[in-house]
């Protein structure tokens, strides 16, 4: 009577878990879909603010105040605008992340190694591409490039602004701490695009 009990209990047991991992897939599709639409607002909000500063700081450009805008101004809300918006795909690897554990598993469960799933696939090594898979990179990094001219371009651009109110060498203290200061956020957000390639390259076990 025991071993039936036991054995009966396995089938209810490997349901309970199956549900559970389902349960999970769906919240953190919904975490992407979430991160996703987060995403959006913060590059749409965020160049419009960009866009308003700037338009400012064209008008102000034989002043002080025009010169602070585009020498620590905008690189500033760019450089918080870009880590936002990385934040937010950085969820997005995360919860795909995990999800390729899920996928395995439950491949595993159903017997069907072979079955195909949205988040493994796109790890897989693209026929006759050593080094790359089926992921579209081309999208963030062509929104990092553009956060990266953000950056540097208005930086640049500061060096001929402001007028006679301020002297050439107090420009160029102004904008060497300012692009010492991008320069490290920029080696920040390296590492950080590391961490998120990896997730988006890699699947999930148990040392993870």
């Amino acid at each position: 009577m025991g071993n039936e009990s036991t054995g009966s209990e396995e089938p209810v047991r490997e349901v309970t878990i199956n549900t559970f991992e389902i349960e999970q897939y769906r919240s953190l599709r919904g975490e992407i879909l979430r991160g996703t639409e987060d995403g959006n607002q913060v590059m749409s909000y965020g160049l419009a603010a960009i866009g308003i500063v700037i338009t400012a700081g064209m008008t102000e450009k034989n002043s002080v105040f025009g010169f602070s805008l585009f020498a620590i101004l905008i690189p500033g809300l760019s450089s918080l605008v870009l880590s936002l918006w990385f934040g937010t795909l950085e969820r997005i690897a995360r919860a795909s992340f995990f999800i390729t554990g899920i996928e395995s598993r439950l491949k595993l469960a159903l017997r069907a190694p072979s079955l195909p799933t949205w988040d493994v696939w796109l790890r897989a090594k693209t026929r006759g591409k050593r080094h790359s898979n089926h992921h579209f990179w081309t999208t963030e990094y062509s929104g990092f490039l553009l956060f990266v001219f953000l950056l540097v371009g208005p930086l640049a651009m500061s060096f001929g602004l402001g007028g006679a109110d301020i002297t050439s060498k107090t420009k160029l203290i102004v904008i060497a701490i300012a692009a010492c200061a991008e320069v490290g956020f920029l080696i920040w957000m390296l590492r950080r695009v590391k961490q998120w390639k990896q997730w988006l390259s890699s699947i999930f076990g148990p040392d993870s």
